[in-house]
């Protein structure tokens, strides 16, 4: 199940890339799809491991560039509710939060 995630979210990632270079105005909903898949991923991998942390991450990030703000507060507000969570991704969902309001 995650290496068929992690090859979703790879093709997921590349789509989304290209279509920003492209200015595609899809590509705030293949930025959108990446977030889900990286939920997904999140929900399959504990915190505890590296590629849950990352996945995690990348599910608010990807909420961000897809411009929905409201999801990405809700993910990080949801991982960050897990007591295992370490101090850097704490860190890491607050810069990008705070980030996203001053840009």
């Amino acid at each position: 199940m995650v290496d068929s995630l992690n090859v979703r979210v790879t093709a997921a990632i590349r789509r989304a890339e290209q279509l920003d270079e492209h200015l595609a105005n899809s590509a705030l909903l293949a930025w959108a799809e990446v977030s889900l898949i990286e939920e997904e991923l999140a929900r399959a991998l504990p915190v505890s491991q590296p590629e849950g942390r990352i996945a995690r991450r990348g599910a608010v990030r990807a909420a961000l560039k897809a411009q929905d703000h409201a999801r990405a507060q809700a993910l990080a507000q949801r991982y960050l509710a897990d007591k295992d969570a370490p101090d850097s991704l704490r860190a890491a969902f607050r810069e990008m939060l705070e980030d996203s309001d001053a840009g």
